[in-house]
């Protein structure tokens, strides 16, 4: 079933991205910190991912504009959703900030790091699901793929963006984003082992506060000392599994928003079955900038 959130203009589009919780501004507070309150925590939590979680909701296509106002619809499981947003999330990141998109491109086309990275600058991270990739780069739409982002770039010869391959082979460099806290040998080790996955970026930590991505490369440590898999399979596949400090982003910054995400499905999905999608709008003109939901 679907489930809609109504959330107001007032609300949405407040001038102030973060308030005072309490004399401190939120931004300066451990929310980690054992003398934070639940309540506290929460509050902090939705001040610093409120406009972020929005902003990428609208970009996943599961916010939309109503006669009603903005509306929260997700066919999803809460981690489906959730794993949407981080793909929108790191897009963003890798078109913003040049040195964890120049580390995503390197990593996924299989270049070293001493690799001249003048072509990297005429290149575009692209989240296959993406509203965005859907009405701009349509052959480039692809929801159900095992390629949730991928670079692209323009080709002089017939003007066309097409997408990156990996160094030396015709394969296209592709990156999968994972947002799970358990399962890790059958969500991200078996297929990276298998080819299904190329590159996966595992974006949070378990709930025992382990990055998921050290779990990964320690069950791969396990299968080589059992001989399941050969020293060469696990030098390769640890190198096919990152998590968001490799691209120098921060791991508790991503299981915070992953917190405010879940708090965001669990705490406000409110049905109201007289919101149709009759009345929805599509919106094209919002970006994401300095923490801000603003027209472009």
């Amino acid at each position: 079933m679907t489930e809609r959130i109504a959330i107001t203009d007032e609300e949405l589009n407040r001038p102030e991205m973060i308030e005072l919780v309490t004399s401190v501004p939120a931004s300066l507070l451990d929310i980690n910190s054992p003398g934070i309150s639940p309540e506290v925590r929460k509050k902090i939590l939705k001040d610093k991912y409120k406009q972020r979680v929005i902003a990428d909701g609208l970009e996943t296509g599961q916010i939309t504009l109503t006669e009603r106002g903005y509306v929260f619809s997700s066919y999803q499981t809460p981690s489906s959703f959730a794993g949407l947003v981080f793909e929108a999330y790191l897009v963003e990141q890798f078109n913003s900030n040049e040195k964890a998109g120049l580390r995503a491109f390197q990593w996924c086309t299989e270049r070293s790091e001493g690799w001249s990275k003048k072509p990297f600058l005429d290149c575009k991270a692209v989240g296959t699901g993406l509203l965005s990739t859907k009405r701009q780069l349509i052959g480039h739409f692809s929801p159900h793929s095992n390629a949730d982002i991928i670079f692209i770039r323009k080709n002089p010869n017939v003007d066309v963006m097409e997408p990156v391959l990996i160094h030396e082979q015709n394969n296209a460099a592709s990156i999968q984003v994972k947002s799970i806290k358990f399962n890790f040998k059958e969500e991200v080790v078996d297929k990276v082992l298998s080819g299904k996955y190329r590159r996966v970026i595992t974006m949070l930590s378990d709930h025992d506060k382990r990055p998921s991505w050290s779990i990964c490369h320690n069950i791969l440590l396990k299968m080589w000392r059992s001989e399941n898999i050969t020293q060469a399979e696990y030098a390769d596949a640890i190198s096919r599994i990152q998590g968001p400090e490799y691209f120098e982003l921060n791991q508790q910054d991503s299981d915070d928003y992953h917190e405010y995400i879940m708090e965001w499905h669990r705490g406000q999905v409110k049905p109201t079955d007289h919101i149709t999608e009759a009345v929805s709008q599509e919106i094209i003109g919002y970006k994401y900038e300095n923490g801000l939901l603003v027209p472009v």
